[in-house]
């Protein structure tokens, strides 16, 4: 399937006062949580589950599991429709990216709180033929103290997850925004070709995806409640919001 013909999926979720049932992980998964301990573990599995939905609402896929590749990267493992992720989180709220392109296409996600403090970062972002006024799309006015710098740290780790990590720094990924409008990426010494970048903020949290294609990603933020009754096959899934960025 083309990606310009499916959409990303991201799927949000707040698991504020909520515990994340290791019983509804795969077995592979549960495995891997047992080498964890702590917040990274309670961190790893409720990013899993919420993963897990993410990919049943998007492709219908169920029983899948979610576990790291030799670099490090989430794959799924089980999914008929060959189904990619990207994954992210902040505090206890979970966000997956999910494309029914299959594996060979990148996929980034990452989510970040607007912090007054990421302005100290604005130096090392920025490359030196990118301009910072590039990245805002429709931002709030007056922008608020750190909000440009949380934005382009987002993008920026959304497109270095799409393109692999060919390096670590966020300066090298470059931003900028094309004439039909589209905010756009590209990796400084790879071939690789440019990618889109969205990006959204709510509940003072701001939201990146890059990835290939046109269309915007579909965004739902749900809640514990439905992603674990869809992990049990007892659910509709939740009304979708879409967004652009």
């Amino acid at each position: 399937m083309s990606p310009d013909g499916a959409p990303v999926l991201v799927v949000s979720c707040d698991w504020a006062g909520r515990d994340a049932p290791e019983e509804l992980l795969g077995e592979r998964e549960r495995a891997h949580a047992e080498g964890l301990t702590g917040a990274r573990r309670a961190e790893w599995v409720r990013t899993r589950l919420t993963a897990k939905a993410a990919v049943h609402w998007a492709t219908g896929d169920r029983r899948v599991q979610i576990l790291p590749d030799p670099g490090g990267a989430p794959r799924v493992w089980g999914t008929p429709s060959g189904a990619a992720v990207s994954l992210a989180h902040t505090g206890e709220v979970a966000a997956c990216a999910v494309t029914r392109a299959g594996p060979a296409h990148p996929i980034g996600v990452d989510v970040e709180p607007v912090d007054a403090r990421n302005d100290i970062l604005l130096p090392r972002l920025l490359g030196p033929d990118e301009p910072s006024c590039a990245v805002p799309g429709t931002p709030p006015v007056p922008l608020p103290s750190g909000f440009l710098a949380t934005v382009l740290a987002t993008c920026k780790e959304a497109a270095l997850k799409a393109y692999r990590r060919p390096s670590p720094a966020l300066r090298d990924y470059r931003l900028r925004r094309g004439p039909d409008g589209r905010l756009r990426v590209r990796a400084v010494g790879t071939s690789q070709h440019e990618l889109s970048v969205w990006w959204s903020c709510r509940a003072g949290r701001v939201t990146a995806v890059c990835g290939i294609g046109r269309i915007p990603p579909v965004r739902r933020t749900v809640s514990a409640e439905s992603v674990l009754a869809s992990l049990r096959g007892d659910s509709r899934p939740p009304r979708v919001t879409r967004r652009g960025g």
